[in-house]
């Protein structure tokens, strides 16, 4: 029997964990679900192109957008994870990072129903940051605004559950 649906889904209703970033975690202010796609395989024939359905899943990256906060630790979470994955000034930073968590961690987002229930999870396996974006400061604008910034993970796949 088809589930009736009494509500529509609050972008807002929703949690995100990752254990490695915690201030990360904490300030989190957007999220995206990401796309999937999967490329048709084109077959010709006498009668022209023909396109069959796809063997392979492509993921769209996994963006989470925070507030900065003062003392910039969450922006510096990550930004140490990037330096421990590319090793910039040395290789004991990819060294440091091998020996603690490692290059990749499990990131969770929850989606609350109207109740603030968990409703449904999305488990994005072994990600890792490919970038970390602005962090745009003006002192021209006449309301506080607080800074926030872009943090971008790929992923090997992501796997939703109904709670």
């Amino acid at each position: 029997m088809t589930e009736i649906i009494n509500n529509y889904l609050s972008p807002t209703n929703f949690t995100i964990s990752v254990e490695r970033l915690p201030n990360v975690e904490f300030f989190t202010q957007k999220a995206s679900v990401p796309s999937i796609n999967t490329s048709p395989v084109l077959m010709n024939s006498p009668l022209g192109e023909l396109f069959r359905p796809g063997q392979t899943l492509s993921y769209g990256d996994l963006v989470l957008g925070f507030i900065v906060d003062e003392n910039m630790n969450n922006y510096r979470e990550v930004l140490q994870w990037l330096e421990g994955i590319s090793g910039p000034e040395s290789t004991n930073q990819t060294k440091a990072l091998m020996e603690g968590d490692g290059f990749t961690s499990d990131i969770i987002l929850t989606i609350t129903n109207s109740h603030k229930n968990p409703h449904v999870r999305f488990i994005f396996q072994d990600c890792f940051p490919t970038s970390l974006g602005e962090i745009s400061l003006d002192v021209n604008v006449t309301d506080v605004s607080y800074a926030t910034c872009n943090v971008t993970f790929r992923y090997d796949i992501f796997k939703m559950e109904q709670l």
